[in-house]
């Protein structure tokens, strides 16, 4: 019976991360970030979480408990406090296979004219039986098994590359590189979500007199029309509340805090709107 409910257990917290992973990874591909990537991420942040917060107290935290609390070898322990403590944890990102297209391209003599700037290709070139200096022996190249049709897509749709007919492609942007509001956009997401988490896990173990506020209202059966009317709501009832609410806090700002009484707090509202039959994630 253990196993079963330690099962049931695993199943239902899966379930959880799904939801609450699906949003974020549409964020990543968006951004054209690989699950290579996040995997790296994700181990350094194992490390770092279980060094922070699951030390037993009075004892040192060694890297073989961190090993059995994360499922990580020792080895990698080792290896992801040193990439921590070198600040390493954001630069071994290695370009996706889009990217490495591109890169090839730029560098690769096949590919460049005489003054090393990047050809307009021909879809196909055979030559002695082989693709030579087309965009089929670039993606081939760079891509690994990806079908050049499919990075071809995905570079036009990105702005990259552009096609004067359907049998050949020219680069016409070296990389794509979103603009710095969006990027802006980004942080204040993730800060968010942030808070959301660390609020919601923090009320999980807390007693109720220490209990974090956080609360939402979700009906799944509401007419369309009226969506927009209810939106407005939101915005006219939180409005004069977060004026308040940051009123206060701006009241009680001082530069001459000791770091040890210094705290980070605030208060937040989100919109929630969604296909009551869809992940949680759908726009």
């Amino acid at each position: 019976m253990k196993d079963t409910a330690e099962s049931s257990h695993k199943l239902q917290l899966a379930r959880a991360v799904v939801r609450m992973l699906r949003p974020l990874i549409r964020l990543l591909i968006r951004h054209e970030m690989t699950h290579t990537e996040l995997n790296e991420l994700m181990r350094q942040t194992y490390v770092e979480v279980a060094f922070d917060h699951f030390t037993i107290p009075d004892q040192e935290m060694t890297n073989s408990r961190v090993a059995v609390l994360t499922g990580l070898s020792r080895k990698e322990v080792v290896r992801m406090r040193d990439a921590l403590d070198n600040n390493e944890a954001l630069q071994k990102q290695k370009p996706n296979r889009a990217q490495r297209v591109v890169n090839g391209w730029l560098s690769d003599k096949e590919f460049l004219d005489k003054e090393s700037n990047p050809l307009v290709l021909p879809i196909r070139n055979v030559t002695n039986g082989k693709q030579h200096a087309s965009f089929m022996a670039l993606v081939k190249r760079y891509s690994g098994d990806i079908t050049y049709g499919a990075v071809l897509e995905e570079l036009n749709h990105i702005g990259v590359t552009h096609q004067p007919d359907e049998r050949t492609v020219e680069l016409i942007n070296s990389a794509y590189v979103p603009r710095k509001d969006e990027l802006e956009q980004v942080r204040v997401v993730a800060t968010s979500v942030a808070d959301l988490f660390n609020t919601a896990i923090h009320n999980i173990d807390a007693k109720d007199t220490s209990k974090r506020f956080q609360r939402q209202v979700v009906y799944s059966d509401i007419h369309q029309n009226d969506v927009e009317e209810f939106k407005q709501l939101t915005a006219d009832v939180s409005g004069p509340v977060l004026q308040q609410l940051n009123a206060f806090l701006s009241k009680h700002r001082s530069k001459n805090i000791e770091p040890k009484q210094k705290r980070r707090i605030g208060f937040g509202f989100y919109y929630i709107e969604g296909d009551p039959d869809k992940p949680v994630d759908n726009k």
